[in-house]
């Protein structure tokens, strides 16, 4: 399972629950948190409204576009500057993009050991 993920301008963690822009901590709730983990993992690739749904709420079922759509919203107003989305952009009928800004620097896995991770923990892409 995926632990830690660094791309471009974020990171994300899973063992503190924390996502990081620039720097800069955001606070998220759980299912905010799912979704941005979700997506760093996925960088740069179209995601599909179904499959999100399913890995956020654990159903696709015909009301979880609009929770999703909703989740979106209330993240991009964490993350985003005033304006035009950068990151979370939508895919009109498919889904939503993730564009970190930057390659993905890093991918981490953790095993049985305690953060910070070592050197040889990290995956440099």
């Amino acid at each position: 399972m995926w632990r830690l993920v660094e791309a471009g301008d974020f990171r994300v963690d899973a063992d503190t629950f924390r996502v990081t822009v620039r720097s800069r901590q955001i606070r998220l709730t759980p299912k905010e948190f799912k979704f941005m983990l979700y997506l760093a993992k996925h960088p740069s690739r179209i995601v599909a409204h179904d499959k999100l749904a399913l890995a956020i709420w654990g159903t696709s079922e015909k009301g979880a576009r609009e929770r999703l759509r909703v989740l979106v919203q209330q993240v991009r107003e964490k993350i985003e500057s005033a304006g035009s989305p950068t990151y979370i952009v939508t895919e009109p009928w498919i889904g939503y993009r993730f564009e970190p800004r930057g390659e993905m620097s890093s991918i981490a896995r953790l095993s049985d050991q305690a953060s910070p991770l070592p050197a040889d923990r990290v995956a440099h892409i």
